[in-house]
């Protein structure tokens, strides 16, 4: 009889029990119920977020052994750090060919004006001797004139007359004779003169020839194009390396979160609005983010292959627009963040 009343007992404490407990249960199920009510009615959340960096790959530009890897795996790296460098002996050489070109065109463009000098001082010299030429012409005319009226006075001879004679048509033809060589000079001159802009021109061509292969030969050390970490160590000295091959990838140190709202919680962002975020890979901290720009389409119009609902079937999709947020906060506080990591974004209504 005992026995009974004692199990009565126990099952009526056992009973009270598991009743305060489900009246519990129940009275908080109330509550996280209003409250999820009301906290969904103020605020839009999505954990269709990341975390986005920059990721940049380093390609070459040339074909060429690789001579030095300078960095090592995931290490942060400075703008303008060399990473690696290729075997620079052929595009050296090339250089090296195209400046000798180079001064061989100027040379042969110090000839020419030297010619043209030259010529140029020899019509100065002809034109001298003209002017005496010319002078000698006058003279043994007027002598030739004098001998005639004598001989017709019979007061010298025909011998003297011819002497006369001939010394006054060698000294024309002595003038006619400077005077095409005076006529020669100058178009040697002119087409002396003619050649310096072709040679001028072939200095240019050869100029920009050896300014190619200096590009060329700059190419044989890569560097990095800003800071930020070296990705995956993927080449080894000695490698052959091919115009356009990646060699390695850098990621920047700007991040930012890339969330992805649907289209129905857009009406309740605004530029410069305030969210909360929470990494999956940090347990129990937020941060502070600012909506910094809202895309002006969906994602699935930036896609390779965007729907075209006019083609015959069509069902309804609620589209997602990409907002891009800013993170607030000192770079230490956020240095764990990685790109690619999930982040819930959670923005209350304004």
């Amino acid at each position: 009889m005992i026995k009974i009343e004692n199990s009565s007992r126990a099952h009526k404490s056992f009973s009270k029990l598991i009743t305060v407990i489900a009246t519990v249960l129940v009275v908080m199920g109330i509550v996280l119920g209003i409250w999820f009510y009301f906290f969904n009615r103020n605020h839009e959340e999505t954990n269709d977020a990341q975390v986005d960096q920059y990721v940049t790959p380093i390609l070459t530009r040339i074909t060429g052994y690789v001579q030095e890897v300078r960095y090592n795996e995931n290490q942060f790296v400075y703008q303008g750090d060399t990473l690696i460098v290729l075997d620079n002996r052929e595009y050296k050489s090339h250089l090296n060919s195209a400046l000798a070109e180079v001064e061989n065109a100027k040379a042969n463009v110090n000839v020419i004006e030297k010619n043209v000098a030259t010529t140029s001082n020899a019509i100065l010299v002809r034109r001298s001797q003209l002017e005496a030429a010319k002078s000698k012409v006058w003279q043994t005319k007027l002598e030739y004139n004098r001998y005639q009226s004598l001989l017709k006075q019979e007061a010298t001879t025909n011998q003297q007359v011819e002497k006369v004679k001939a010394d006054y048509q060698s000294a024309q033809a002595q003038y006619q004779e400077i005077s095409n060589t005076i006529q020669s000079a100058t178009l040697n001159t002119t087409e002396a003169s003619a050649k310096i802009p072709t040679a001028q021109t072939v200095i240019t061509a050869k100029q920009a020839t050896a300014d190619n292969a200096a590009l060329f030969l700059s190419y044989t050390v890569i560097t990095a194009p800003y800071d930020g970490w070296v990705g995956k160590k993927m080449i080894q000295p000695g490698q052959l390396v091919k115009e356009g091959q990646v060699l390695v990838s850098i990621v920047s140190k700007e991040k930012w979160i890339t969330a992805n709202f649907k289209e129905t919680q857009i009406q309740y962002l605004s530029m410069g609005q305030e969210v909360t975020l929470k990494a999956d890979a940090i347990s129990g901290r937020k941060f502070i983010g600012t909506i910094e720009s809202i895309s002006p389409a969906s994602g699935a119009r930036f896609s390779l292959l965007p729907p075209d609902n006019a083609t015959g079937n069509f069902i309804k999709i609620e589209q997602r627009i990409p907002v891009r947020i800013r993170l607030q906060g000192p770079a230490d506080q956020t240095a764990f963040l990685r790109a690619g990591m999930n982040v819930i974004v959670v923005a209350e209504h304004q």
